[in-house]
Formats: C-alpha cells, structure tokens, sequence
C-alpha cells in the first residue's frame, strides 16, 4: 500500500512538473500592434531628448543592436552623440514627419530633419538637415530605435 501511495505522489509530481513547463513556455500576453499615435508619441520623446541633450536619457530610446546608417554600432553611435553634445551650448530639433507605416512589433517612419547646434565655443551657430528615417521596434516593453538612416543635404 506504501508503495502505491509513494508511486502516486510521484505521477502528480511529474504532472504537475510538465503543466508548469508548458506553462511557462507560453507567453502571457501577445504584444498589440504599434500605433501610429504610439509612434508619434515616441517621436516627440526623441525630439525633446535630443534638445536636453541628455546622452543617457536619448541614447535610452536605442536598442543595444541599433545601427546608424547601415554601419555604425551602438557604441560608436554613443561616443558620437556624446561628443557632439558635450561641444553644444544648445539644440534646436525641427522634425516633419513624412510617413508612418506600423507592422505588428515595428514601425518605419520616415521625415525630414533640421538641427541647429549653437557651439559652446564663439556661439557659433551650424544648421544640419537632410532626410531620415527611424526603424523602430518594440523591445522589452517600450519602443526602441533598431537602425537609423539619414542624409545631410549640402
């Protein structure tokens, strides 16, 4: 009788084990759809980040596998904003948006950009703008920037 009791509880172990495994291996909620509003709303995020010029809180909107321009890496996209924002007195940030397309866990979006830089040196001002365009994903629970791509007009 010990023994069938003893081999009992062993099956309900093992049972209980398995429904825990495949449990676990099943995702609590599947991800809604990006929106556009969202996108829009993580856009002017980059916009006011990058006019604080607060390296840490605008290079937070990246992923850690993002690119720039097709080649540069997360760290090199990093050290750059951090110098070009180290050398700023102030930023100006004009964006116009010139398409949103969402996917279920991306968007591309698409625009033109103006930077004014005013240098922390002989308050010199430099205007860049040219046309850009954001692959933005969603990456543990929040929007992130995976590649960037944009030109400078001459």
């Amino acid at each position: 009788m010990r023994t069938i009791i003893s081999i009992f509880i062993f099956f309900l172990f093992l049972i209980s084990m398995f429904s825990l495994s495949i449990k676990a291996q099943v995702p609590l909620e599947a991800p809604q759809p990006v929106t556009e509003e969202e996108v829009n709303r993580f856009m002017e995020e980059y916009r006011a980040r990058y006019v604080k010029m607060d390296l840490d809180g605008f290079m937070a909107l990246f992923s850690d596998e993002a690119v720039e321009n097709r080649v540069v890496p997360y760290a090199d996209i990093r050290q750059a904003y951090g110098r070009f924002f180290a050398n700023s007195k102030s930023m100006q940030y004009n964006l116009e948006i010139y398409s949103i397309q969402t996917y279920e866990k991306s968007a591309i979006v698409r625009g033109r950009y103006e930077v004014i830089q005013t240098l922390k040196r002989r308050n010199e001002k430099k205007v860049f703008r040219g046309d850009i365009q954001w692959d933005v994903i969603w990456e543990k629970g929040s929007l992130k920037i995976r590649g960037i791509n944009y030109g400078r007009d001459r």
